[in-house]
Order: structure tokens, then C-alpha cells, then sequence
């Protein structure tokens, strides 16, 4: 049974993504901020509460995903947490820049940093970004996000160039607005 790694698994694309996954046979370790105990998960849907943006937080659960995968790095690793951040740049709180900084960008390169050795140790593996269009183009009203978005795309483009010779696969998706909770 190939195994998932889904960040942003308790709400929008994520858990879409981890339900449907889950659903067709993929055994899903999803993190997530906070997980609506009263949906039926499948029971390949294991669940990990923990706030990305708590570098902590996120290496202990990092490890205690690694022990219930029972190996190093899952097969798939896929980025779907994101923050977004919108206004006239000067008004925005330094605080909830940072979040999304944290939440789009470094995460996702932390994580990523985390399993590729042994990615590219056993010569395999997918790692999928969710980015946006906006990473794209200029941003009005969400220069930051924008810019966090880009980062994470050329992130992936460099990564991909890396990690090609070890038969490691690397996706970004750039969905427009999307309807989500």
C-alpha cells in the first residue's frame, strides 16, 4: 500500500485530497490544525493535530510519522496547507505575516528537507505542491501571499531539477480561487 504524507488534511483541498486518497486504497498520514471529529474518516486516514508553523511541534510530529509509516519517508508527500492574506501591504499585522510566511514557504521546505535523503537514498518518491496562480503574476491585495506562492514554485522547480536523476518526481499544482470551507 503506498503511503501519504498531506499537510493542510483537516479542511479545504487537503482534506479533500487525504478523503478521496484514503478512499482509493493510499494509507494517509494527514496534518492538520484541527481535525471535525464528527466527519467519518476512512480508517487509512490517520490524523496528526499540530500547527506548522511551530518548528517544535512540527519536528515531533514529523517523527512520530515516521514511526507509524515504518520507514523514513512515505512515498508521496504532498503540500496543501496554506494561508491566505489579503489587503493593502501596509496594513497587514506583522504576526500574520509571519504565519504565512511560515505556512506557505518554510514549512513545506522543512518537511520536504526532512524525507528527501531517504527519498533520494531509495531512488523514489512524488512530492506534489499546491501553489497558486498567483505565483504567477502580480497580486493586488495579496502581494505577500503572492510572493510566498512564487517562492514555493521556484522552490519546487529547483527542487525538481535536483531530485530528477533520483527518479523522484516533483508536481505543482496552481489552482485559482478555489471553494473551500
Amino acid at each position: 500500500m503506498k503511503t501519504v504524507l498531506l499537510t493542510g488534511a483537516s479542511s479545504g483541498i487537503g482534506l479533500a485530497t487525504g478523503l478521496k486518497l484514503a478512499r482509493e486504497g493510499y494509507e494517509v498520514y494527514g496534518i492538520g490544525r484541527s481535525f471535525d471529529e464528527s466527519l467519518s474518516y476512512p480508517e487509512t486516514f490517520h490524523r496528526y493535530s499540530c500547527n506548522i508553523t511551530d518548528t517544535k511541534a512540527l519536528n515531533k510530529t514529523l517523527q512520530t510519522i515516521k514511526t507509524g509509516l515504518g520507514c523514513p519517508a512515505p512515498d508521496i508527500l504532498i503540500h496543501s496547507a496554506g494561508v491566505g492574506l489579503y489587503g493593502l501591504q501596509e496594513t497587514l499585522n506583522p504576526d500574520n505575516l509571519q504565519a504565512l510566511i511560515r505556512t506557505n514557504l518554510e514549512a513545506p521546505i522543512l518537511i520536504t528537507t526532512e524525507f528527501l535523503g531517504y527519498m533520494k537514498q531509495r531512488k523514489s518518491g512524488h512530492i506534489l505542491f499546491i501553489s497558486s496562480v498567483t505565483a504567477k503574476k502580480a497580486n493586488t491585495y495579496g502581494c505577500a501571499y503572492g510572493a510566498t506562492k512564487a517562492g514555493l514554485l521556484n522552490f519546487a522547480n529547483s527542487l525538481f531539477d535536483e531530485t530528477r536523476k533520483n527518479n523522484i518526481k516533483v508536481t505543482t499544482l496552481l489552482p485559482d480561487m478555489t471553494k473551500t470551507n
